[in-house]
């Protein structure tokens, strides 16, 4: 008897059993194991067919144990998340990340594949998925699904369930091609700091403050919120980024490394926006902790960060405004002023100068012209000659005191 390469299916057999026409065949799977299979049919043809088609569906599950062609997606997807659990937990993969992907599973992918058998995921039916996601929901959500959907796709692969990753072959995402940054102009910058600075409930939160210090350095609010007294230094006016607040499933508001190497960056601060610093740290009595904590001393929550800026713009020209577009204006102030994308690249802490280019504009420290433009940019500076330019810091208007600081939690 010949021996059976793996994959591979013997000759079919057909026996009639009373009325009937019963098919069987040998089939070696994917461990190396003979395996047999029975199909009957009206006819002799049927039958055979029927049973053909049980080995290849059969031989389609690959080596994996744990799923057959009529496990659902929505099972699939739980595995995975154990799975990416994991690697969160080993710190090879960001909390937030999880958080994110638990989200737009629960929320969109469940619901709109989530019953499918994995013998019917295909491209053409999750193409159709993500366009209609895309439609309804926008570009973000579609591009975190496809994600997901790569993810899970290409982790069943590699268990042996699925012959191939059905999504490396969906239909491109694209963004509105008129779709770009927006930065502040060096008169909305001003307009905007006095919004803050006139407004109590901006006050009481800090936010004059914290919207000055992002627009010296281009950081993101989670690594603006991770800056401690212990990462500056005001004598050499630098500044170490080396961690983020976010708040995880379970654990509540968590200190972790920044996303990337290239985030893990040291950084010149301009002169006025030192000497904001040195106020702020002789009127706090900072030493140790956050330069910018909570009420109780500790991590501050990006997400009520956020709702603060949201209720003092809202009703205003600034609607538009975010914590992010802080990042967008530091990014195409240096680029107006004859900045590299490199140089660019690496104040904002992104590893790929394409990033920067495509997304933000509208390596380390020393980079004197960074410094230079960032100088140049003071945002409390009077216009002079009329003309819309920026220079000597100048006190923000009355800034409620800051809580007492606490020892900095180890990372």
């Amino acid at each position: 008897m010949r021996v059976l390469g793996l994959g591979e299916c013997g000759q079919v057999s057909v026996v009639r059993e009373g009325g009937r026409h019963v098919a069987s065949v040998r089939y070696r799977d994917f461990s190396g194991r003979m395996r047999r299979v029975k199909r009957a049919g009206r006819s002799k043809a049927e039958a055979s067919r029927l049973v053909l088609q049980a080995a290849t569906d059969a031989l389609g599950r690959g080596s994996s144990d744990q799923f057959t062609m009529r496990s659902t997606f929505s099972e699939a997807t739980a595995a995975w998340l154990v799975v990416f659990e994991g690697q969160v937990q080993r710190g090879t993969r960001s909390p937030s990340t999880l958080d994110e992907y638990r989200h737009v599973i629960k929320r969109v992918v469940d619901p709109g594949v989530g019953a499918l058998r994995l013998g019917e995921i295909s491209t053409p039916r999750l193409d159709r998925f993500v366009q209609g996601v895309l439609v309804e929901r926008g570009y973000a959500t579609a591009k975190l699904t496809r994600t997901v959907l790569s993810g899970v796709c290409g982790w069943l692969v590699r268990q042996g369930a699925l012959g191939v990753n059905p999504v490396r072959e969906l239909t491109p995402l694209e963004q509105d091609r008129d779709r770009r940054a927006r930065a502040l102009s060096a008169l909305e910058v001003r307009r905007w700091l006095a919004l803050l600075d006139g407004d109590e409930v901006a006050r009481r939160h800090d936010l004059p403050e914290l919207a000055r210090f992002m627009l010296a350095t281009g950081l993101r609010l989670g690594e603006a919120l991770g800056v401690t007294w212990a990462d500056l230094d005001l004598t050499t006016g630098s500044l170490v980024v080396q961690r983020t607040i976010i708040r995880a499933q379970g654990q509540g508001l968590i200190a972790k490394r920044v996303k990337s190497r290239a985030s893990e960056r040291a950084l010149m601060l301009p002169p006025w926006s030192v000497e904001l610093l040195r106020a702020r740290r002789v009127r706090t009595g900072g030493f140790e902790g956050p330069v910018f904590p909570d009420a109780k001393g500790g991590w501050r929550d990006r997400s009520n960060v956020g709702k603060v800026f949201r209720a003092v713009r809202e009703g205003s020209d600034f609607d538009w405004v975010k914590t992010h577009t802080f990042r967008k204006t530091v990014a195409t102030l240096l680029d107006e002023s004859g900045a590299s994308a490199r140089m660019i690249a690496d104040q904002l802490g992104h590893s790929r100068v394409s990033m920067t280019q495509d997304v933000y504009l509208g390596r380390r420290a020393g980079n004197a012209g960074n410094l230079a433009a960032l100088e140049a940019s003071n945002p409390d500076a009077s216009p002079v000659g009329g003309e819309d330019h920026l220079s000597p810091y100048v006190s923000p208007g009355p800034v409620a005191p800051a809580a007492k600081s606490i020892e900095l939690p180890s990372d």
